[in-house]
Protein backbone atom coordinates (compact mmCIF):
# COMPACT_ATOMS: atom_id res chain seq x y z
CA UNK A 1 0.00 0.00 0.00
CA UNK A 2 1.38 3.33 -1.01
CA UNK A 3 0.80 6.42 1.22
CA UNK A 4 1.64 10.08 1.36
CA UNK A 5 4.06 10.80 4.14
CA UNK A 6 4.85 14.47 4.71
CA UNK A 7 9.29 14.67 5.79
CA UNK A 8 10.33 18.15 7.22
CA UNK A 9 7.26 19.80 5.58
CA UNK A 10 8.49 17.61 2.01
CA UNK A 11 5.41 15.56 0.41
CA UNK A 12 6.94 12.15 -0.12
CA UNK A 13 5.35 8.51 -1.42
CA UNK A 14 6.26 5.73 0.54
CA UNK A 15 5.63 2.25 0.91
CA UNK A 16 3.59 0.91 3.92
CA UNK A 17 6.03 -1.85 5.33
CA UNK A 18 4.85 -3.62 8.67
CA UNK A 19 8.17 -5.87 7.98
CA UNK A 20 10.66 -2.90 8.46
CA UNK A 21 11.52 -0.74 11.91
CA UNK A 22 13.17 2.37 10.71
CA UNK A 23 12.15 5.06 8.18
CA UNK A 24 14.13 4.75 5.12
CA UNK A 25 14.73 7.05 1.96
CA UNK A 26 15.96 5.71 -1.20
CA UNK A 27 14.82 7.51 -4.14
CA UNK A 28 14.43 11.33 -4.36
CA UNK A 29 14.85 13.53 -7.41
CA UNK A 30 16.39 16.23 -5.56
CA UNK A 31 18.01 15.20 -2.39
CA UNK A 32 18.99 19.18 -2.20
CA UNK A 33 14.94 20.04 -1.31
CA UNK A 34 14.52 17.76 1.41
CA UNK A 35 16.65 18.97 4.74
CA UNK A 36 17.66 16.21 6.73
CA UNK A 37 18.80 16.88 10.12
CA UNK A 38 22.19 15.66 12.59
CA UNK A 39 23.25 13.48 9.63
CA UNK A 40 26.22 10.68 9.87
CA UNK A 41 27.06 7.90 7.48
CA UNK A 42 25.90 4.25 8.00
CA UNK A 43 25.66 1.30 6.73
CA UNK A 44 22.55 -1.04 5.74
CA UNK A 45 22.13 -4.53 4.89
CA UNK A 46 18.99 -6.46 3.39
CA UNK A 47 18.22 -9.07 1.62
CA UNK A 48 20.52 -9.52 -2.17
CA UNK A 49 23.82 -11.03 -2.69
CA UNK A 50 25.71 -7.90 -2.43
CA UNK A 51 27.60 -5.72 -0.14
CA UNK A 52 25.77 -3.63 2.68
CA UNK A 53 24.97 -0.23 1.41
CA UNK A 54 26.06 3.08 2.63
CA UNK A 55 23.36 5.34 4.09
CA UNK A 56 23.01 8.70 6.14
CA UNK A 57 21.37 8.44 9.28
CA UNK A 58 19.74 11.50 10.36
CA UNK A 59 17.78 12.13 13.55
CA UNK A 60 15.12 14.72 14.81
CA UNK A 61 13.40 14.51 11.73
CA UNK A 62 9.33 16.01 11.64
CA UNK A 63 7.31 12.65 10.03
CA UNK A 64 3.46 13.35 8.95
CA UNK A 65 0.67 10.74 8.10
CA UNK A 66 -1.94 12.48 7.54
CA UNK A 67 -2.77 14.40 10.94
CA UNK A 68 -0.49 11.72 13.23
CA UNK A 69 2.84 13.08 13.90
CA UNK A 70 6.19 11.92 14.66
CA UNK A 71 8.27 14.80 15.90
CA UNK A 72 11.50 13.30 16.62
CA UNK A 73 12.38 11.10 14.01
CA UNK A 74 15.18 9.22 12.52
CA UNK A 75 15.36 8.58 9.01
CA UNK A 76 18.00 6.70 7.09
CA UNK A 77 18.71 7.82 3.16
CA UNK A 78 20.30 5.58 0.86
CA UNK A 79 23.24 7.05 -1.40
CA UNK A 80 23.16 4.50 -3.73
CA UNK A 81 21.13 5.87 -7.09
CA UNK A 82 20.59 2.12 -8.52
CA UNK A 83 18.49 1.36 -5.41
CA UNK A 84 14.87 2.51 -6.70
CA UNK A 85 12.09 0.78 -6.38
CA UNK A 86 9.91 3.15 -8.50
CA UNK A 87 10.84 0.95 -12.05
CA UNK A 88 9.16 -1.73 -10.51
CA UNK A 89 6.19 0.18 -9.47
CA UNK A 90 5.56 2.32 -12.12
CA UNK A 91 5.13 5.22 -10.61
CA UNK A 92 7.43 7.66 -7.84
CA UNK A 93 8.01 5.75 -4.77
CA UNK A 94 10.44 7.74 -1.88
CA UNK A 95 11.02 5.12 0.61
CA UNK A 96 9.87 2.88 3.37
CA UNK A 97 7.85 3.71 6.47
CA UNK A 98 7.28 0.81 9.41
CA UNK A 99 7.47 0.00 13.10
CA UNK A 100 9.09 3.55 14.20
CA UNK A 101 6.32 6.07 13.09
CA UNK A 102 3.42 3.80 14.11
CA UNK A 103 4.70 1.93 17.33
CA UNK A 104 2.50 4.46 19.17
CA UNK A 105 -0.63 4.11 16.85
CA UNK A 106 -3.23 1.05 16.33
CA UNK A 107 -3.69 0.91 12.46
CA UNK A 108 -7.09 -0.29 10.84
CA UNK A 109 -5.56 -1.71 7.26
CA UNK A 110 -9.25 -1.54 4.72
CA UNK A 111 -7.41 -3.16 1.87
CA UNK A 112 -10.85 -3.72 0.83
CA UNK A 113 -11.46 0.00 0.11
CA UNK A 114 -7.76 1.01 -0.11
CA UNK A 115 -7.05 3.37 2.78
CA UNK A 116 -5.61 3.42 6.22
CA UNK A 117 -6.92 4.68 9.31
CA UNK A 118 -4.24 5.42 12.09
CA UNK A 119 -5.82 5.66 15.63
CA UNK A 120 -4.36 6.55 19.16
CA UNK A 121 -4.77 4.11 21.56
CA UNK A 122 -6.52 5.82 24.43
CA UNK A 123 -9.54 7.35 22.14
CA UNK A 124 -9.75 3.66 20.51
CA UNK A 125 -12.55 0.75 21.22
CA UNK A 126 -12.68 -2.60 19.78
CA UNK A 127 -15.36 -3.90 17.78
CA UNK A 128 -16.91 -7.12 19.05
CA UNK A 129 -16.22 -9.50 16.17
CA UNK A 130 -17.05 -13.11 16.16
CA UNK A 131 -15.90 -13.25 12.76
CA UNK A 132 -12.64 -12.08 13.34
CA UNK A 133 -8.86 -13.75 13.85
CA UNK A 134 -7.16 -12.00 17.13
CA UNK A 135 -4.06 -13.14 18.23
CA UNK A 136 -0.83 -11.48 20.19
CA UNK A 137 2.11 -10.48 18.05
CA UNK A 138 6.17 -11.54 18.38
CA UNK A 139 8.43 -8.76 18.00
CA UNK A 140 12.54 -9.65 17.17
CA UNK A 141 14.85 -7.47 15.68
CA UNK A 142 15.53 -5.18 19.04
CA UNK A 143 11.21 -5.69 18.97
CA UNK A 144 10.62 -3.74 16.20
CA UNK A 145 9.10 -6.40 13.64
CA UNK A 146 6.06 -7.75 14.08
CA UNK A 147 5.71 -11.67 13.86
CA UNK A 148 2.96 -13.95 13.25
CA UNK A 149 2.59 -17.52 14.31
CA UNK A 150 0.33 -19.97 11.55
CA UNK A 151 0.54 -23.10 9.92
CA UNK A 152 1.23 -24.73 6.34
CA UNK A 153 0.69 -28.40 4.75
CA UNK A 154 3.68 -30.00 4.13
CA UNK A 155 4.55 -33.84 3.43
CA UNK A 156 5.05 -34.46 7.53
CA UNK A 157 1.64 -32.81 7.99
CA UNK A 158 0.47 -29.03 9.70
CA UNK A 159 3.62 -27.31 10.77
CA UNK A 160 4.07 -24.38 12.75
CA UNK A 161 6.22 -21.25 10.61
CA UNK A 162 6.78 -18.07 12.88
CA UNK A 163 6.49 -15.30 9.54
CA UNK A 164 7.74 -11.73 9.24
CA UNK A 165 4.43 -9.53 8.51
CA UNK A 166 5.94 -7.48 5.60
CA UNK A 167 3.06 -5.46 4.27
CA UNK A 168 5.55 -4.29 1.90
CA UNK A 169 6.03 -7.07 -0.02
CA UNK A 170 3.64 -7.97 -3.24
CA UNK A 171 4.58 -11.47 -2.55
CA UNK A 172 2.15 -13.93 -1.01
CA UNK A 173 4.19 -16.09 1.00
CA UNK A 174 8.28 -16.77 1.54
CA UNK A 175 9.32 -19.36 3.34
CA UNK A 176 13.34 -20.32 4.03
CA UNK A 177 13.93 -24.35 3.55
CA UNK A 178 14.38 -26.37 6.54
CA UNK A 179 14.49 -30.08 5.89
CA UNK A 180 14.77 -30.64 9.26
CA UNK A 181 11.99 -28.73 10.41
CA UNK A 182 10.08 -30.23 7.14
CA UNK A 183 10.19 -26.82 5.53
CA UNK A 184 10.84 -28.40 1.96
CA UNK A 185 10.65 -26.64 -1.62
CA UNK A 186 7.55 -28.89 -3.77
CA UNK A 187 8.78 -30.86 -6.44
CA UNK A 188 6.23 -29.34 -8.48
CA UNK A 189 8.04 -25.82 -8.53
CA UNK A 190 10.18 -23.54 -11.02
CA UNK A 191 13.23 -21.33 -10.58
CA UNK A 192 12.27 -17.63 -10.42
CA UNK A 193 13.18 -13.86 -10.18
CA UNK A 194 11.16 -13.38 -6.75
CA UNK A 195 12.03 -9.65 -6.07
CA UNK A 196 14.28 -7.19 -5.55
CA UNK A 197 15.95 -5.99 -1.99
CA UNK A 198 18.52 -3.71 -0.89
CA UNK A 199 21.01 -5.09 -1.96
CA UNK A 200 20.28 -6.67 -5.05
CA UNK A 201 17.98 -8.86 -7.42
CA UNK A 202 16.79 -12.24 -5.11
CA UNK A 203 16.16 -15.55 -6.89
CA UNK A 204 14.61 -18.58 -5.85
CA UNK A 205 12.05 -21.05 -6.33
CA UNK A 206 8.34 -20.40 -6.60
CA UNK A 207 5.94 -23.01 -5.90
CA UNK A 208 2.16 -23.39 -4.69
CA UNK A 209 1.60 -25.22 -0.95
CA UNK A 210 -1.93 -27.10 -0.53
CA UNK A 211 -3.28 -25.21 2.62
CA UNK A 212 -2.08 -22.27 4.61
CA UNK A 213 -4.07 -21.88 7.88
CA UNK A 214 -4.30 -18.67 9.69
CA UNK A 215 -6.13 -18.96 13.05
CA UNK A 216 -9.20 -20.49 11.93
CA UNK A 217 -8.95 -19.13 8.53
CA UNK A 218 -7.42 -21.77 5.93
CA UNK A 219 -6.15 -20.65 2.40
CA UNK A 220 -5.59 -23.00 -0.69
CA UNK A 221 -3.11 -23.18 -3.67
CA UNK A 222 -1.14 -20.57 -2.41
CA UNK A 223 1.99 -19.15 -4.31
CA UNK A 224 4.80 -19.52 -2.48
CA UNK A 225 8.48 -18.21 -2.67
CA UNK A 226 11.65 -20.15 -1.08
CA UNK A 227 14.35 -17.28 -1.88
CA UNK A 228 17.66 -19.16 -2.35
CA UNK A 229 20.11 -19.61 0.89
CA UNK A 230 22.50 -16.82 -0.32
CA UNK A 231 19.78 -13.98 -0.32
CA UNK A 232 19.14 -14.54 3.34
CA UNK A 233 22.70 -15.30 5.29
CA UNK A 234 22.87 -11.74 6.00
CA UNK A 235 19.84 -10.94 8.14
CA UNK A 236 18.68 -12.57 11.41
CA UNK A 237 16.42 -15.98 10.79
CA UNK A 238 16.45 -17.06 14.45
CA UNK A 239 13.13 -18.27 15.31
CA UNK A 240 12.07 -17.10 11.61
CA UNK A 241 11.17 -19.42 8.95
CA UNK A 242 9.94 -17.29 6.37
CA UNK A 243 7.74 -13.97 5.56
CA UNK A 244 3.34 -13.20 5.19
CA UNK A 245 3.51 -10.72 2.33
CA UNK A 246 0.37 -8.10 0.82
CA UNK A 247 -0.58 -11.06 -1.62
CA UNK A 248 -2.04 -12.62 1.56
CA UNK A 249 -2.63 -9.47 4.04
CA UNK A 250 -4.84 -7.77 1.40
CA UNK A 251 -7.18 -10.78 1.59
CA UNK A 252 -8.41 -9.61 5.07
CA UNK A 253 -9.30 -6.19 6.93
CA UNK A 254 -6.09 -6.01 8.83
CA UNK A 255 -6.16 -4.47 13.18
CA UNK A 256 -2.25 -3.76 13.69
CA UNK A 257 -2.37 -2.78 17.19
CA UNK A 258 1.67 -1.87 18.08
CA UNK A 259 1.32 -0.22 21.21
CA UNK A 260 -0.57 -3.97 22.49
CA UNK A 261 1.58 -6.05 20.24
CA UNK A 262 -1.81 -7.09 18.80
CA UNK A 263 -3.47 -7.88 15.75
CA UNK A 264 -7.10 -8.80 14.23
CA UNK A 265 -7.51 -10.40 10.94
CA UNK A 266 -11.15 -10.23 9.42
CA UNK A 267 -11.79 -11.84 5.75
CA UNK A 268 -12.74 -9.42 2.71
CA UNK A 269 -13.99 -10.08 -0.50
CA UNK A 270 -10.67 -11.00 -1.88
CA UNK A 271 -10.51 -13.67 0.18
CA UNK A 272 -11.74 -16.15 -1.84
CA UNK A 273 -10.34 -15.24 -4.73
CA UNK A 274 -7.83 -17.95 -6.44
CA UNK A 275 -3.80 -16.70 -6.19
CA UNK A 276 -2.30 -16.24 -9.14
CA UNK A 277 1.18 -16.05 -10.59
CA UNK A 278 3.14 -14.43 -13.53
CA UNK A 279 2.97 -17.15 -16.50
CA UNK A 280 4.86 -15.34 -18.94
CA UNK A 281 7.93 -15.17 -17.43
CA UNK A 282 8.73 -11.60 -17.87
CA UNK A 283 9.61 -8.55 -15.89
CA UNK A 284 8.90 -5.77 -17.10
CA UNK A 285 9.78 -2.02 -15.38
CA UNK A 286 9.57 1.53 -16.21
CA UNK A 287 12.94 3.51 -17.48
CA UNK A 288 11.53 6.76 -17.74
CA UNK A 289 9.49 8.74 -21.07
CA UNK A 290 10.55 8.80 -24.76
CA UNK A 291 7.91 11.48 -26.59
CA UNK A 292 5.27 9.82 -28.66
CA UNK A 293 2.43 11.16 -30.86
CA UNK A 294 -0.55 12.04 -29.52
CA UNK A 295 -3.61 12.99 -31.74
CA UNK A 296 -5.75 15.25 -30.27
CA UNK A 297 -9.12 17.43 -31.82
CA UNK A 298 -8.83 20.68 -30.94
CA UNK A 299 -11.80 23.36 -31.30
CA UNK A 300 -10.99 25.65 -33.90
CA UNK A 301 -12.22 28.32 -36.68
CA UNK A 302 -11.21 28.74 -40.11
CA UNK A 303 -7.48 27.78 -38.91
CA UNK A 304 -5.05 25.54 -40.73
CA UNK A 305 -6.44 22.41 -42.48
CA UNK A 306 -9.68 22.00 -40.78
CA UNK A 307 -12.56 18.78 -41.44
CA UNK A 308 -16.58 19.58 -40.41
CA UNK A 309 -17.63 17.07 -37.97
CA UNK A 310 -21.38 17.31 -36.79
CA UNK A 311 -21.65 21.06 -38.02
CA UNK A 312 -18.49 21.67 -35.71
CA UNK A 313 -15.04 22.63 -37.37
CA UNK A 314 -12.08 20.63 -35.67
CA UNK A 315 -8.37 20.73 -35.98
CA UNK A 316 -6.16 17.91 -35.95
CA UNK A 317 -2.96 18.79 -34.66
CA UNK A 318 -0.24 16.39 -34.01
CA UNK A 319 1.59 17.43 -30.48
CA UNK A 320 4.65 15.26 -29.34
CA UNK A 321 3.97 14.77 -25.37
CA UNK A 322 5.84 12.56 -23.02
CA UNK A 323 4.71 8.76 -22.25
CA UNK A 324 6.19 6.05 -19.98
CA UNK A 325 9.00 3.96 -21.56
CA UNK A 326 8.79 0.15 -20.47
CA UNK A 327 11.86 -2.49 -20.59
CA UNK A 328 11.89 -6.14 -19.86
CA UNK A 329 14.21 -6.24 -17.05
CA UNK A 330 14.32 -10.53 -16.79
CA UNK A 331 12.93 -13.30 -18.72
CA UNK A 332 13.01 -16.55 -16.85
CA UNK A 333 14.55 -19.46 -18.77
CA UNK A 334 12.55 -22.11 -20.08
CA UNK A 335 9.32 -19.31 -19.96
CA UNK A 336 7.28 -18.70 -22.71
CA UNK A 337 8.62 -15.58 -23.10
CA UNK A 338 12.04 -17.09 -23.36
CA UNK A 339 11.01 -19.76 -26.08
CA UNK A 340 9.85 -16.94 -28.46
CA UNK A 341 13.14 -15.01 -28.30
CA UNK A 342 12.07 -12.41 -26.12
CA UNK A 343 15.50 -10.94 -24.32
CA UNK A 344 16.41 -8.72 -21.53
CA UNK A 345 16.77 -5.35 -22.76
CA UNK A 346 13.67 -5.42 -25.04
CA UNK A 347 12.17 -2.12 -25.35
CA UNK A 348 8.18 -2.50 -25.50
CA UNK A 349 6.54 -0.84 -28.22
CA UNK A 350 2.77 -2.40 -28.43
CA UNK A 351 1.22 -5.36 -26.58
CA UNK A 352 -1.76 -7.13 -28.07
CA UNK A 353 -2.24 -3.95 -30.47
CA UNK A 354 -1.79 -1.16 -28.00
CA UNK A 355 0.62 1.02 -27.44
CA UNK A 356 2.98 -0.16 -24.75
CA UNK A 357 2.58 3.80 -23.22
CA UNK A 358 -0.95 3.42 -22.94
CA UNK A 359 -0.86 1.07 -20.24
CA UNK A 360 0.00 1.59 -16.25
CA UNK A 361 2.61 -1.05 -15.14
CA UNK A 362 0.21 -2.58 -13.21
CA UNK A 363 -2.19 -2.94 -15.86
CA UNK A 364 0.89 -4.70 -18.01
CA UNK A 365 1.34 -7.02 -15.11
CA UNK A 366 -1.82 -8.16 -14.92
CA UNK A 367 -1.84 -9.45 -18.45
CA UNK A 368 0.79 -11.76 -17.59
CA UNK A 369 -1.71 -13.24 -14.60
CA UNK A 370 -4.32 -14.11 -17.45
CA UNK A 371 -5.79 -17.77 -17.85
CA UNK A 372 -3.47 -20.29 -19.03
CA UNK A 373 -3.45 -20.32 -23.22
CA UNK A 374 -3.83 -16.14 -23.56
CA UNK A 375 -2.15 -15.22 -26.31
CA UNK A 376 0.44 -12.02 -25.82
CA UNK A 377 1.25 -10.72 -28.98
CA UNK A 378 4.44 -7.85 -28.46
CA UNK A 379 6.28 -5.18 -30.61
CA UNK A 380 9.50 -4.43 -29.35
CA UNK A 381 12.56 -2.24 -29.96
CA UNK A 382 15.89 -3.82 -29.63
CA UNK A 383 19.05 -1.75 -30.25
CA UNK A 384 16.92 -0.17 -32.87
CA UNK A 385 15.34 -2.81 -34.90
CA UNK A 386 11.65 -3.35 -34.55
CA UNK A 387 10.56 -7.14 -33.87
CA UNK A 388 7.41 -8.54 -33.17
CA UNK A 389 6.92 -11.90 -30.96
CA UNK A 390 3.71 -13.87 -29.91
CA UNK A 391 3.30 -16.78 -27.12
CA UNK A 392 0.90 -18.24 -25.32
CA UNK A 393 0.91 -18.44 -21.43
CA UNK A 394 1.41 -21.64 -19.68
CA UNK A 395 0.46 -22.77 -16.49
CA UNK A 396 3.82 -24.69 -14.61
CA UNK A 397 2.60 -25.11 -10.97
Amino acid sequence: MIIPVYVNGVELSFILDTGVGSTIIFSVDNKNSLELKNATKIYLRGLGDEAPVEAIKSVSNEVRIGKALSASHTIYLVLDESINFSPRMGFPIHGIIGYDFFRDFIMDINYSNNYIKINRPSTYKYKKCKKCYRTDLGFQDQHKRPFLTAKYKSKKGLIDVNLLLDSGSGSSLWLFENKEKGIEVSENSFRDFLGKGFNGDIYGERTKIDELHIGDFMLKDVTTSFPDSVYIKGISVNNRQGSLGGGVLRRFNVIMDYPNKRISLRKNNYFEKPFHYNMSGLTIQHVGFAFAKDYNEKDRFYIGLNKIINQKTVQFTNDFVLKPKYEISDVRPGSPAEEAGLKKGDILIEINGRKAYTYKLSELNDLFYLEEGKKIRLKINRLGVEMRFDFNLRKVI
